[in-house]
Order: C-alpha cells, then sequence, then structure tokens
C-alpha cells in the first residue's frame, strides 16, 4: 500500500516507566474515594445525613487513537485543502482531509472529548509496535492494521462492533476482524484484486480482444501466445507479471492466492489452520508457474515499486498482471487501452479475490475508554462521507460499504483516477470486492511474519525451480510442517 506513514518504537525505559506507573494505578486504586463523616442530628424529627466531600470534576476524555499519520493539533485538520501547495496536504497527505471527514464531525457529537492521534508504521511494524505496547500496558483505545489484525482478534485484546453495523460491508471486508460470528473491528477503506489486461497487447497477438479469457487454461493460452510476439531488449519476452516472492512481507500473497482459493486449496482459513498441502494446491503451484515463465526472471524481479509495474503495464512491457484499485491509479497516468476482468476460474472452481488496502479499525478493551472507542470505530467508518473520501480524491482505495459498493456499475465519486478506463476499472474491483468472494489472508494467531517468510521463500523454490508436480508437492509437505511449527513456537 501506498503509506507515508511515521515508525514508533518503544524504548526500554518507556516500557519500564510504564509498568511502574501500572503498580501506582493499583495502588491508587485499592484507596478509593474518601469521606468525611458527620453525627446524625435528629431535630424535631428531622434526620440530617452524612455528605461526601466535593470531588474534583472528571477529567476530560482522551482516546488515544493509532492511525496512518500523526495529528497534533486536530483543529488543523479542517484547514486541509486538496492542493499540493496547503501547508495541512504538505504535511499529512489525503490523511488530513480524510480525518477532517471522520473525526471532526465525531467531536461534534461528543463534546469534552478529545483525540491523541498518532502514527505506528505499518505491516511488521504495525505489529511489532503494537505487541509492545500491550506487553508495556502502554494499550491505544483504537489501532489499526491489515493482514495482522485476526493475530491480534485471536489473542482477545479487542471489543466487538455491533451487528448492525458490521452488516453495512460486505463479508470479504470485515472477515480479517471476525471470531465466533462477531466483528472486531471495521473497514476504513479497501480493495479487491481483479485482473488487468492490456488489449493492445492482445490485438498484437491477433487475439480477439471481445472474447477475454474466463478459464485457466484461456488464460495460460493467452499470456503463452502474447509472450511469443511481445520482446524487448531489456526484458526479453513478456506477457504476464505478479511481484515475485520477497520474505519481507505479506504483499506478495496478496497477489497470488486467490489462484488457490478459487481451486478450493486455500493456503488456510481465516483463523490461521494451515493448509498449504491439501489437493489442488500442487496443480495450482503447477499453473502459475506456467503464467510467471510467460516472462523473464528479469522482469518479474524488477524493483520499479507498484507504480513502476503499472508505467511497465502501460508501455505494454506486461500485457496482463493481478491488480487491484491502486494499480488504476498508475493506469491513469496514461491513455492505455486497457480493461479489468474478475480472475477466470479453474474446472470445478469458484470466484474468489483477495481484499487488499483493506484497513480495518478496532477498539481495544484496555483503553482508558472503551465504550468511547467503539463508539468513535463505528461512528466514523459507517459515515458515507468517509468512506467515500479517498477514491474520490487519493485514488488507490474503494469505499468498503455495501451502499456505495452496490452502485459499482455507475458510481462517480472516482476523482482520484484521473482517465475513464481507470474508473471503469476500478467499478470492477468493487464489484469483486461486494460479490466476487473477497477474503481476506490466513489469520495466523502466532508468529505471522514467521510464515510469510517461509510461505515466499518456497514460492521462490517453486517459481524460480519451475518445479514438477510431484516436485511441487514435497515443497508444500515441507511447507505445511514448517507452518505448524511456527504455529506452536513462541518467542
Amino acid at each position: 500500500m501506498v503509506h507515508s506513514l511515521l515508525q514508533r518504537k518503544l524504548t526500554r525505559r518507556q516500557v519500564l516507566a510504564s509498568a511502574a506507573l501500572g503498580g501506582a494505578a493499583v495502588v491508587l486504586a485499592s484507596c478509593g474515594p474518601t469521606t468525611i463523616e458527620k453525627t446524625v442530628v435528629v431535630e424535631k424529627e428531622k434526620v440530617v445525613t452524612a455528605t461526601p466531600v466535593p470531588t474534583k470534576p472528571p477529567e476530560p476524555a482522551v482516546l488515544d487513537v493509532w492511525w496512518n499519520t500523526d495529528v497534533p493539533e486536530i483543529g488543523d485538520l479542517a484547514k486541509w485543502e486538496n492542493d499540493p501547495e496547503n501547508e495541512i496536504f504538505k504535511a499529512k497527505w489525503y490523511w488530513g482531509g480524510l480525518g477532517a471527514k471522520m473525526y471532526l464531525p465525531w467531536l461534534d457529537k461528543h463534546p469534552g472529548v478529545s483525540l491523541n492521534i498518532t502514527s505506528h508504521s505499518w505491516d511488521w511494524d504495525l505489529r511489532q509496535n503494537q505487541l509492545m505496547a500491550l506487553a508495556a500496558g502502554l494499550v491505544p483505545d483504537v489501532s489499526y492494521g491489515e493482514a495482522y489484525v485476526n493475530e491480534f482478534v485471536q489473542l482477545g485484546v479487542y471489543n466487538s462492533v455491533s451487528d448492525s453495523v458490521a452488516q453495512l460491508f460486505p463479508e470479504g471486508s470485515v472477515r480479517g476482524a471476525m471470531v465466533g460470528g462477531k466483528a472486531y473491528g471495521l473497514p476504513m477503506s479497501s480493495g479487491a484484486d481483479v485482473l488487468f489486461i492490456n488489449l493492445e497487447m492482445l490485438d498484437k497477438a491477433g487475439l480477439d480482444r471481445n472474447k477475454l479469457p474466463k478459464t485457466w487454461d484461456e488464460l495460460v493460452a493467452v499470456c503463452q501466445a502474447i509472450s511469443k510476439v511481445n520482446n524487448n531488449d531489456k526484458w526479453g519476452n513478456t506477457c504476464y507479471y505478479t511481484y515475485g516472492p520477497d520474505p519481507n512481507t505479506y504483499g506478495t500473497a496478496m497477489r497470488v492466492l486467490h489462484w488457490f482459493n478459487q481451486n478450493n486449496a486455500p493456503l488456510g482459513d481465516d483463523l490461521g489452520v494451515p493448509s498449504a498441502n491439501v489437493p489442488g494446491a500442487a496443480e495450482t503451484w503447477e499453473f502459475h508457474n506456467k503464467l510467471m515463465w510467460s516472462s523473464t526472471e528479469a522482469l518479474i524481479l524488477q524493483a520499479e515499486s507498484e507504480a513502476g509495474s503499472g508505467q511497465l503495464f502501460n508501455d505494454g512491457i506486461i500485457a496482463i498482471k493481478p491488480g487491484w484499485n491502486n494499480d488504476a491509479t498508475s493506469v491513469g497516468a496514461s491513455n492505455v487501452d486497457a480493461a479489468a476482468i474478475e480472475f477466470p476460474i479453474p474446472a470445478g472452481g469458484k470466484p474468489a479475490t483477495i481484499v487488499i488496502g483493506n484497513q480495518i479499525n478496532s477498539p481495544l478493551k484496555g483503553g482508558k475508554n472503551p465504550e468511547l472507542a467503539i463508539s468513535l470505530v463505528e461512528e466514523t467508518l459507517a459515515d458515507v462521507e468517509a468512506q467515500a473520501f479517498l477514491a474520490d480524491n487519493a485514488g488507490v482505495w474503494i469505499p468498503a460499504l455495501k451502499s456505495l459498493l452496490e452502485q459499482y456499475p455507475t458510481y462517480e465519486r472516482l476523482g482520484g483516477y484521473k482517465t475513464e478506463t481507470a474508473k471503469t476499472m476500478v467499478r470492477v474491483t468493487m464489484k469483486a470486492l461486494l460479490e466476487g468472494g473477497a477474503g481476506p489472508l490466513p489469520g495466523w494467531p502466532k508468529n505471522g511474519s514467521r510464515i510469510w517468510a517461509d510461505w515466499n521463500n518456497a514460492y521462490q523454490r517453486i517459481w524460480k525451480g519451475n518445479l514438477s508436480k510431484a516436485d511441487i508437492q514435497k515443497e508444500l509437505d515441507t511447507l505445511q510442517t514448517t507452518i505448524e511449527g511456527n504455529l506452536t513456537k513462541t518467542g
């Protein structure tokens, strides 16, 4: 994802200080409120009772909110404008405008409440920062996340949100925060993978652009046909592209695992029970290798970022690739003749996609204001204007509310996407999120970063070795054992 975030790590001194404060809090709590007793005096059958000593008014509630950017002065968000010269825009990017839509109306409804909003990075760094905060007792009221949300749900540190609010969102966008039928967070923004196709490359290969692939076999045939005629001095013969294995991120899995879900061979379930080596998994990797080897290793391992691969798509070096709505932001940089379709399906398979860019905000039990935290999550994320903001300004994301996604055939609040082609492609991602079998990555309950590193390493061996189906199965049997070991390992 495109995040401009500041990383915050807790120092040892902060951990020790928080522990000392926690101990002091226990002692103070045991003292309880004090009163001065008065003798009850009876005067002509009138009873005068004892009264407590007046206490200080309660301190105003301050919620510690972990979010996408630091907001030292929340009133400054009102000064945000969609203008690169605007000072708040320079400091906060589009997060400043979204914060104004989310937080300022909520504060107006809750007088006497204020928000301390800070950023704590993303991906593994965010996960580590939250684990450290929980261990130190420095618990925020609200936190955020993507692939690691379910890990914290299973730790039992989040409060659930109401069923009525959770039902305002499609299943796929909240599944990553679900346990026991309850949602422990809501999506602030979302996205879904679909298949991007440069139609000019189909023309170049003599293929009919009005007959786009609907099955895996058809997709492989199209990729191999384009690869034969699409040659470049730098990249060689190319067609299909997705990110090559990288043990430092789960982002690669987000571009690959939909194929396995389609073929009834998921890597694991929503709560992290692994199934890496089930029937159908080796067959899916074999199919994926055929796609990958319609391009060169040099292209797959190019380090030009998401925007860079978008430009390579616009230039025709990449003809076909899984892409989410953020990729359409890159497509919007030119007038490429392109289309997006939902993923072709294998024989006996089913529609499936992976939610990506699906940020979930969750209220914590151990914060200072748990009830207000639930209110903040529910009221800000169910707000139509807040949900519509990013797609209409930054691009990159799509809304997660059903009421907006259901408008996908004609949805117009897509100002962040700069061409009509890009907007048309984004509407396909909206449809996929709403009804295309969208779901999260497996919710590993422990050692998620290790598991994703191991998965990426297996991906590299399977792809680079272009392994046979039998050798792929051996690799997957080892991966299954490794994941099971990680789920029982401590430290």
